[in-house]
């Protein structure tokens, strides 16, 4: 039986609605764990907020300082970077770009993965436009009708990814003064990421109860796309470029927003704990984390490993972009550490004929 505070706080959340609700017996305990998880999760939440607050208190300086490195990385990289990925991205899957190339590449993506031919331009755009292009991408194709929040939180498992800009520039040419290392390294992560997709999709789909023909065989109507003229309206060129730069402002504004905010948090544990060490540092950051690395063995599988995860910088970044598209997050982090470690498993065994 749920513990009492458990059946009160049930009871307020259910006397409201028209139909009473009973909590089974067999799915008390359920009910218990769950509960129980929120109020550890508030705890934790509002514990971390106010030991935030008193670091701002106490090196204010140092948190300034934060905020402006965090604004001129915005400026300089973030934003020349991201913009016109995200705008390009919008104004692709409004003018029925992502519908095209899901006609083409559809068959076979379906094949593989189990989810509507549309998702194959996340996909892509996510491995040239880098972090959180796939996961822009894809919250427009679900607000558009293209594909089901359902299907949208498969895809997320491997759409979002870091773009050969980041790896061969920071990585390759930055960290191991090789472009070859950082080809490499683009290599194993976009091998990882697909590698995750199968993976994850088949089991989820498994699990979920869902017909599995989708992977064995292909049909029209599983393509997800709006058929004759009775489909989804396009908008005009005019009205789909001025909501795609509107987008793009909009999906910037999260995304700089917490590239502040994890810099000021990283210089702020940097002012009492001193310097971290690249994994620490590219857990909660990844930019950050792949310039401390050093250029051999550990630092090739530490880069493709940080690489793979993202750090949690982007991971907040990916549920911003995501808001109110009905995509859920529940499966992405799983697969991220999941990328993290076939990454650096495939780094680990190819290192010798990289460095």
């Amino acid at each position: 039986m749920p513990v009492p505070w458990v059946r009160k706080a049930y009871a307020r959340r259910t006397e409201k609605l028209p139909v009473r609700v009973h909590i089974r017996q067999r799915n008390a305990h359920k009910v218990t764990a769950v509960m129980d998880l929120k109020r550890w999760l508030i705890t934790l939440t509002a514990s971390l907020s106010g030991v935030l607050a008193v670091l701002l208190l106490c090196r204010e300086s140092v948190a300034a300082q934060g905020v402006r490195d965090g604004i001129g990385l915005c400026i300089t990289s973030v934003i020349p970077a991201l913009f016109p990925f995200f705008a390009a991205s919008q104004l692709l899957v409004s003018l029925g770009t992502a519908e095209v190339l899901g006609r083409g590449a559809g068959p076979l993506f379906r094949r593989l993965f189990g989810i509507g031919g549309a998702g194959a331009s996340a996909f892509l755009l996510g491995l040239i436009g880098g972090y959180p292009v796939g996961a822009k991408t894809t919250e427009s194709l679900v607000r558009q009708g293209l594909l089901p929040p359902e299907d949208g939180a498969l895809l997320l498992t491997f759409c979002n990814n870091a773009g050969p800009a980041f790896i061969l520039a920071i990585a390759g040419s930055g960290v191991f003064q090789s472009p070859r290392a950082g080809v490499w390294l683009y290599l194993i992560h976009a091998a990882a990421a697909t590698a995750v997709g199968l993976i994850f999709c088949f089991i989820l789909k498994l699990n979920l109860k869902q017909k599995i023909a989708g992977f064995l065989q292909v049909s029209g109507p599983d393509c997800n796309f709006p058929a004759g003229p009775g489909g989804r309206p396009s908008p005009s060129p005019a009205a789909a470029f001025i909501g795609a730069v509107r987008g793009g402002v909009t999906a910037m504004a999260g995304v700089c927003g917490f590239v502040i905010f994890f810099l000021v948090v990283l210089r702020l544990a940097e002012s009492f704990l001193g310097p971290l060490p690249p994994l620490a540092a590219g857990f909660v950051e990844l930019t950050n984390g792949i310039l401390r690395l050093t250029a051999d063995r550990a630092g090739f599988i530490s880069a493709a490993a940080l690489l793979g995860w993202g750090g949690l910088s982007v991971h907040c970044q990916t549920a911003a972009v995501l808001s109110g598209s009905g995509v859920s997050l529940r499966w992405y982090l799983p697969a991220k550490a999941a990328q993290a470690l076939l990454s650096a498993a495939a780094a680990a065994a190819v290192w010798r004929w990289v460095l």
